[in-house]
């Protein structure tokens, strides 16, 4: 199954390097990509990945937290490069479909959805979006599957 994975499954898979979410999280992404390729959005979903590593360093440090400190986000940067995705770019009917989809979800969120739209419609249906959103798995009258990643209890 060809997956493309969002930046909140990303983020947290990242955040948690060596925790049990990482570890589960990575654990069933290999198992759902499988022989496949796993799917990422050149540019934009490393730009989001940024800014949510800039968020949890930021609330850590306003909680004294010592679990993420800036030099574990900058090692999670650098290791950004090594990531084993296949980057797939925007294209012009991508956008026009993210616009299409404005009322139900933000841009970021529509340009995953366009992107697994796209690949699903390439792929004969052999491709599913990653995330570990909520809201966006529960968004209703999505055309694709969605997998939800969430934390193991």
């Amino acid at each position: 199954m060809h997956v493309v994975v969002d930046a909140s499954l990303l983020a947290s898979t990242l955040l948690d390097a060596h925790g049990s979410i990482g570890h589960a999280y990575r654990s069933r992404l290999s198992g759902l990509v499988g022989d496949d390729l796993a799917y990422v959005l050149r540019t934009l979903t490393q730009l989001e990945v940024l800014a949510a590593l800039k968020r949890q360093l930021r609330n850590a440090q306003d909680l004294d937290r010592t679990d993420i400190t800036a030099e574990f986000c900058e090692q999670v940067v650098r290791e950004m490069a090594g990531w084993p995705f296949r980057r797939i770019e925007l294209t012009q009917p991508m956008t026009v479909r993210i616009w299409e989809l404005r009322h139900n979800m933000s841009p970021y969120d529509a340009m995953y959805v366009a992107a697994t739209e796209q690949l699903h419609s390439d792929l004969a249906g052999q491709v599913v979006l990653a995330t570990a959103d909520g809201r966006l798995a529960r968004t209703p009258g999505l055309s694709i599957p969605i997998e939800l990643f969430e934390p193991p209890s």
